[in-house]
């Protein structure tokens, strides 16, 4: 009889492991909802593998006025089209957010990165605070992996996603930050966004952050 319950058990132990890889990822939990806005966390599809690097570093603790900053250097510039290409022509950018969307969006991210863990990211979709600004939202998603802030935009009013094969075609763009040194090395591809590819930049927020830090700090003379 004993036997009996402890392989029962047994099979009731290993039925629940094989089935607890089986689950699907855990659902998208609501962080902040105002009419269409709302910010969320969610499962990050590029998080993973064996090595830590493959995973985000959450929860990462960062004041809202440091999201703002970070978000404030992020920018969309038009593709520059073939003629541009030729002349070695650079389209002017523009910034991602306004002033009134980072002063909304920005403490529910910095409060998002504080609950999300090492599979999850936090996305957003940010309809304009002054209405009848725009009629297309911003959206996209946030995650901190080592010392970079992952920044990915899947909708702007800047960007269409038309296939090229069915016309009318879609607008290129890229994401850039201001200053590019803070920018991932050897990340120009990923930076473009495309109709089968949405854009993510990785930029180096502890390094941008202690420089910026550094600024408002009084110089002293070196010493002799």
């Amino acid at each position: 009889m004993n036997n009996y319950v402890l392989f029962g058990g047994a099979t009731l132990l290993l039925t629940g492991a094989l089935a607890g890889c089986t689950l699907p990822p855990p659902p998208s939990r609501v962080l902040y909802q105002q009419d269409r806005t709302f910010v969320q966390l969610e499962t990050d599809p590029s998080a993973g593998g064996m090595d830590a690097a493959g995973w985000n570093t959450h929860p990462a603790v960062l004041k809202p006025a440091q999201v703002a900053m970070l978000l404030r250097g992020v920018r969309i510039r038009s593709g520059q089209g073939l003629v541009g290409a030729l002349l070695s022509l650079s389209a002017p950018s523009e910034p991602v957010f306004t002033e009134d969307e980072l002063a909304l969006l920005a403490p529910v991210l910095a409060d998002g990165l504080t609950q999300a863990g090492a599979a999850e990211r936090i996305s957003f979709t940010l309809w304009s605070p002054r209405p009848g600004r725009r009629q297309t939202p911003i959206s996209g998603h946030v995650a901190i992996r080592g010392p970079y802030l992952r920044f990915g935009l899947t909708d702007h009013p800047m960007a269409s996603w038309q296939d090229p094969e069915n016309p009318p075609p879609g607008s290129l763009f890229e994401l850039d930050f201001q200053p590019a040194s803070y920018v991932r090395p050897g990340s120009d591809e990923e930076r473009q966004g495309s109709h089968k590819m949405r854009p993510l930049i990785q930029v180096d927020y502890r390094g941008y952050l202690a420089s910026e830090a550094s600024k408002g700090k009084p110089q002293t003379a070196p010493g002799r």
